[in-house]
């Protein structure tokens, strides 16, 4: 992967977070169930924290970010809007769905790159928090099955 390569996926795996930054937030406010709703606040400096990353690592190779304004916080507001009207199970199986094609994103990168070590543990460091959000996703979704009539 050359310098060019890895600035398109950075900005793909930032729109991303951003998207997700905006469906966590509504989510969070929007889960009747307080402990459920606190999970999921706690989430969303991780994926702040991931777009700043993301942001900055496509500055130092001399690319230019996607604006945290732009398509991709529209999309994550509509998409966190019509769930959350489905309830907090529905809300969860998204967040999961996407922690599940973040995890598929960052992987194949953390695969393929060789000659970016800060790139690839940057992305490395991501991806696990990834899987760590799909994780406590996946317990949530089964508590909330076993409790549903």
């Amino acid at each position: 992967m050359n310098s060019e390569n890895i600035i398109d996926l950075l900005n793909r795996l930032l729109e991303a977070e951003l998207m997700a930054v905006e469906y966590y937030t509504i989510h969070a406010d929007a889960i009747a169930e307080p402990e459920i709703a606190e999970g999921v606040k706690a989430i969303i400096p991780a994926e702040v924290s991931h777009a700043v990353n993301l942001a900055e690592r496509i500055k130092q190779l001399g690319g230019a970010p996607v604006g945290s304004d732009g398509e991709a916080s529209r999309k994550g507001r509509e998409m966190g809007e019509r769930s959350k009207l489905d309830g907090a199970l529905a809300m969860l199986r998204l967040e999961l769905t996407q922690e599940q094609l973040a995890i598929k994103a960052y992987a194949e990168p953390v695969a393929d790159i060789l000659h970016d070590m800060v790139t690839l543990e940057m992305l490395e460091e991501q991806l696990f928090d990834e899987m760590r959000h799909a994780k406590w996703l996946k317990q949530r979704i089964l508590e909330l099955e076993a409790k549903a009539p």
